[in-house]
Order: structure tokens, then C-alpha cells, then sequence
């Protein structure tokens, strides 16, 4: 399985997270993606069919992960399949495990290095900024919690504003 270590925090103002994550990316202009994810209810981890709006070269992707429900730099083991008939699967798959909700987001993606840094806009919930830190098959968590911590830094990322879970824990609290 692939990993990468992640941390998930409440951004209190959007564009100068932007200006802070395009400095840091050298003036690079994030792509933008348009993401509808469905939470299917699962028994281990967690698995959300991802569909893209606009143009994308990967229409959907099936997503299973596992990673620890907690504040700050957690491990997180995933698998990824790309998905060409999107509708089917999910009909299916809402049919045989039943759904527990949809998560609608526009994400703003700048690569620094092995990390994706994501800046979300949240449908229903707010902003909010995700780091990915991809580790190599040679590579620790200690590693990547080490280079999450910088990140951090470097982009003013407070303690006080890092979440546990996902996002559909999130709506499902609201």
C-alpha cells in the first residue's frame, strides 16, 4: 500500500494561506480541482468514490485509506483505482454497503517536494488546508512527521488549528 503521513487544520483566512503556499511553491499557480466524494459505510478504514467536475484526465477514483483519527501528523495507508463508470460503482456499492454521506469541496493543489498541499473550500464546513506528506518505501513516518512539522512552520499553521478525522466526520457532526 501506498503512504504518506497527513495533517488536516482550520485555515482562518484563505488568501493568505494562498500567498503563504505560493511563496513557498516558488509562484507556482495551484491546480484547481472540483471534487464530489461519497462516503460508502465500510468496517475497516474508511473508502469514498471520488468524481472530478470539469476536465480531468481521471474521471473518478475509488479511494480506501486508513490513518488514525487524530490531531496533527497521522500515517496514512491508501489504495487508489481509477474509475471509468463511476455511476454504476456507486450505485453498487451504496446497495451493498450503504452510504454515510458526500463531501463537496473545491481544492487548491500546489506541490512542494514528496508534499501535496492542499487548500479546501468545504461546501457546508469552511476552509481548511491538508498536507501529504508521500513517503518512499525507504522512508519513516518519523521522517515525514518531520517534514509535516516544517511545513507547518513555514506556513503559519497553528496547534490550535489542526482537526482529527475527515471532512464527512465533520458534516456528519453539523
Amino acid at each position: 500500500m501506498a503512504r504518506n503521513v497527513e495533517i488536516k487544520a482550520r485555515v482562518h483566512d484563505f488568501e493568505a494561506f494562498y500567498a503563504r503556499a505560493q511563496k513557498l511553491c516558488d509562484g507556482q499557480e495551484p491546480t484547481i480541482l472540483e471534487q464530489f466524494d461519497t462516503f460508502f459505510k465500510s468496517t475497516n478504514g474508511r473508502l469514498k468514490l471520488r468524481q472530478f467536475q470539469g476536465t480531468t484526465s481521471t474521471p473518478a477514483e475509488l479511494i480506501y485509506y486508513d490513518r488514525p483519527d487524530s490531531e496533527g501528523p497521522k500515517l496514512s495507508e491508501f489504495v487508489k483505482v481509477r474509475v471509468d463508470d463511476a455511476q454504476n460503482l456507486e450505485k453498487a456499492l451504496e446497495l451493498a454497503m450503504g452510504t454515510r454521506g458526500t463531501v463537496t469541496k473545491k481544492r487548491f493543489l500546489f506541490l512542494y517536494g514528496q508534499t501535496r498541499i492542499h487548500l479546501d473550500r468545504v461546501e457546508g464546513l469552511g476552509d481548511f488546508m491538508e498536507l501529504e506528506v508521500t513517503l518512499k518505501a525507504d522512508e519513516t513516518p518519523e521522517y515525514g512527521q518531520e517534514v509535516a512539522d516544517g511545513l507547518m512552520k513555514d506556513l503559519g499553521i497553528e496547534e490550535k488549528d489542526l482537526i482529527k478525522g475527515a471532512y464527512i466526520d465533520k458534516l456528519i457532526e453539523a
